[in-house]
């Protein structure tokens, strides 16, 4: 009687084959630059989905090199190095790139959304240049999925990881260093429904949406253009306005008039007294708040004093008289 054949091989090799080439897409990374320990490179975009509803991203995608530094160079992250960083001060945004990097990164940039295929995104990896040896990187990845620009950020080297106090030395994937993006004026992020929100993963906190053509436009505007580098979004109180040269009427089409550069210099002196005034009052609330810690401290210190025990002065005993 001949046995028949287990099931077990034929299910095992139905499941092989069903996976694989989900794990093929899960593991697919190709680098597209390699420099100065500098990446750039596709991955899998684990926001894409080729099933019902369909999600892809509008790749491979057609950007000059000039597109790419406007666009990043609107980017501004803020963040904190260590646990106590963002306790004793607020986080001042700074630019995304540095110049020197922004000139590296820019063109492999345009050439890896070219070859990138709708269900990949690009991914970027940056060592601090001015600093050999460190392991800390700025390192993201962006897209772009219809008319907007999605970019995130996993780690910046501007901001140290939070100390582990003796504990063991490895990166959390937590540990997002209080770290925001921003958009430098004229700029402004883009407002997406849900239907345009992609799926973030778990890990994937610090990030922000970009419609290209608005921030091409404002990045052309003449005042962006006159301020030289852009102010970023942060609270007024945290401002320093800058007054920007106002252009001087030429009498050609599109230049403003008189009444409009003097409105505009109107505006821009409230703006900048409503600074210094949120300014001053934080200044004088801090100042209140260091006099307040002075005097518990002179009342630390008064106390302590008062609750030492008076040593005794120790006499030798006194001879007896013969």
């Amino acid at each position: 009687m001949r046995s028949r054949p287990s099931p077990i091989i034929p299910l095992l090799l139905i499941v092989l084959l069903c996976t694989a080439p989900a794990c093929g897409a899960l593991s697919h990374e190709r680098l597209v630059y390699n420099e100065r320990d500098v990446q750039i490179g596709t991955e899998h975009d684990p926001s894409t989905s080729s099933s019902p509803p369909t999600v892809l991203n509008s790749h491979p995608a057609r950007l000059t090199v000039e597109d790419i530094r406007a666009l990043l160079s609107s980017v501004q992250v803020s963040g904190w190095s260590g646990m106590v960083g963002g306790l004793l001060r607020d986080p001042t945004p700074i630019p995304l790139l540095k110049e020197e990097e922004l000139n590296l990164v820019a063109k492999p940039l345009v050439s890896a959304l070219s070859q990138a295929r709708p269900d990949e995104r690009v991914f970027f990896s940056v060592p601090n240049l001015a600093v050999r040896y460190n392991e800390d990187r700025t390192a993201g990845s962006l897209f772009i999925r219809g008319p907007y620009l999605h970019l995130t950020l996993q780690d910046h080297t501007a901001f140290v990881r939070t100390d582990t106090a003796g504990g063991e030395d490895y990166k959390d994937p937590r540990d997002f260093k209080g770290m925001h993006l921003w958009l430098a004026r004229p700029a402004q992020p883009a407002s997406l429904s849900p239907a345009d929100t992609p799926a973030w993963g778990p890990f994937e906190k610090v990030h922000i949406s970009m419609k290209i053509q608005d921030v091409l436009a404002a990045r052309s505007l003449p005042i962006a253009a006159q301020t030289g580098q852009p102010v970023p979004q942060v609270p007024a109180a945290q401002l320093v306005p800058v007054i920007p040269t106002l252009p001087t009427s030429k009498g050609s089409s599109g230049a403003p008039t008189t009444a409009e550069s003097a409105e505009d210099l109107r505006l821009m002196l409230r703006e900048l007294s409503s600074a210094n005034l949120e300014l001053r009052s934080r200044l004088k609330d801090q100042a209140q708040d260091m006099q307040s810690l002075k005097d518990e401290l002179a009342k630390l210190k008064q106390e302590l004093t008062d609750s030492k025990p008076k040593a005794k002065s120790r006499r030798k005993p006194a001879a007896p008289q013969q």
